[in-house]
């Protein structure tokens, strides 16, 4: 709901908790899930340090958090710029898979276990802030959709899904294709204002941003001004 003190705040007592119980699997993963917010509220530098300090917990756990942890550092890095440690944690979180033994966070399913499908997105998501990667962005964009086309798949998840498109659309914009691009994220365009949680809104915003900047910003005013209207009613403006 674009309130990342107070998501913060949950996760520090959350961590507090995984101290008590002694329980590395659930460090890492709230370490994980503050990369996470760290990442939503705009603090890329602050999202890789949460990322690197739950890795030596992955480690002992051997939870999937092992791969998250490397590939939201991936996210973080490619926002700032820098491609070569982008590639570094993407390859990381490949490699993490050999040692993978899900433990009891996996066990419990959701948002508390990390799979190949969110791997994929987060990825195509870290490859999309790369002008120069936009082919490989594009596939993993492509990928990570069709990752996400069965709704009744277990790692199915609406967030996931709509931060695919928006990638694949921002490769497709990088690639001179508006109709790709147009195709891509319409369906994004299309949740009920109940579904358009924070990180949908700033991925449709980083569409927006691409055209803009891109040699297609004049042919696109239409798409722009149906993401301006989407992101006009998010879920933070919903009476409580």
């Amino acid at each position: 709901m674009a309130d990342p003190h107070a998501a913060m705040t949950q996760a520090r007592a959350a961590y507090l908790c995984a101290e008590n119980a002694d329980h590395n699997g659930l460090r890492a993963w709230i370490r994980g899930l503050q990369s996470l917010i760290s990442y939503w509220a705009g603090r890329l530098h602050e999202s890789v340090k949460y990322a690197q300090s739950g890795t030596e917990f992955a480690l002992h756990s051997q939870s999937t958090a092992a791969v998250w942890l490397p590939v939201s550092a991936a996210r973080a890095w490619a926002a700032l710029g820098n491609s070569a440690e982008t590639h570094a944690a993407i390859r990381q979180a490949e490699d993490a898979w050999d040692a993978v033994r899900p433990d009891e966070v996996d066990e419990l399913g959701g948002l508390c276990a990390f799979g190949r499908s969110r791997q994929i997105y987060y990825a195509a998501d870290a490859l999309s802030w790369l002008p120069s990667e936009a082919r490989a962005a594009q596939d993993y964009g492509k990928r990570a959709v069709d990752a996400y086309a069965d709704e009744e798949s277990p790692e199915w998840a609406f967030g996931d899904a709509a931060g695919s498109r928006a990638d694949l659309a921002i490769a497709r914009i990088s690639l001179g294709d508006l109709e790709g691009a147009e195709d891509a994220v319409s369906p994004t365009l299309d949740l009920e204002p109940e579904n358009r949680i924070n990180g949908i809104v700033h991925s449709a915003m980083r569409v927006h941003k691409a055209l803009s900047r891109s040699t297609l910003a004049a042919p696109s005013n239409e798409l722009q001004e149906r993401i301006e209207m989407f992101t006009r009613a998010p879920l933070k403006a919903l009476p409580r």
